[in-house]
């Protein structure tokens, strides 16, 4: 490869890079305009989520006789959603209900529930092949993750929202979007 070829495709590797790394906070922030203007919130986003992980937990359960690709794919897109879900709260949430409700207790609560959801992933990566304790696992993991949401939704989501005006809501809505955007 010659001089140039090297500089343009350096050049559009870098480009392509950047964009890759800079673009999704961008695009999310907008993202999250549009859903508050819609009246959806970070409460809204977070619920959501957890909705979606109880639901491919569900699928991981019932994947009996469905093969290991079948697995690693339900394994794959949950351990992406629960990385994204938890750097939001972990670097939003969480700092506001332990500065702003005064919630340190809960807040270091479910900080330690989110390193008992990582060694989950951790052993449910490692048992893929190993069909009924990968389904008896993910069974532990749902329970875990289902505890873990109702008492974020039921007791401290609704604390931080009393806590909040609208222009506060949209802020944090912007902040959970761009640190969501940032698990590619």
């Amino acid at each position: 490869m010659d001089r140039n070829s090297w500089l343009a495709f350096a050049g559009g590797a870098s480009i392509g890079l950047m964009a890759g790394r800079l673009l999704p906070p961008f695009v999310s922030q907008g993202i999250a305009s549009l859903e508050s203007a819609r009246g959806k919130d970070w409460f809204d986003v977070l619920a959501g989520d957890h909705r979606d992980f109880s639901h491919l937990l569900a699928q991981m359960i019932q994947s009996r006789g469905r093969g290991t690709a079948y697995r690693a794919q339900l394994f794959l897109r949950l351990k992406r959603g629960l990385a994204a879900h938890a750097t939001a709260e972990e670097d939003v949430i969480y700092p506001l209900l332990r500065e702003e409700a005064g919630a340190e207790g809960a807040a270091a609560r479910f900080y330690g529930e989110h390193g008992r959801i990582k060694t989950h992933l951790y052993a449910l990566e490692r048992l893929i092949g190993d069909e009924a304790a990968w389904i008896a696992r993910a069974a532990d993991l749902r329970m875990l993750i289902e505890r873990h949401a109702r008492e974020e939704e039921e007791v401290e989501f609704p604390r931080l929202r009393a806590l909040m005006d609208e222009e506060e809501m949209k802020r944090v809505a912007r902040h959970v979007r761009r640190e969501k955007s940032m698990i590619l």
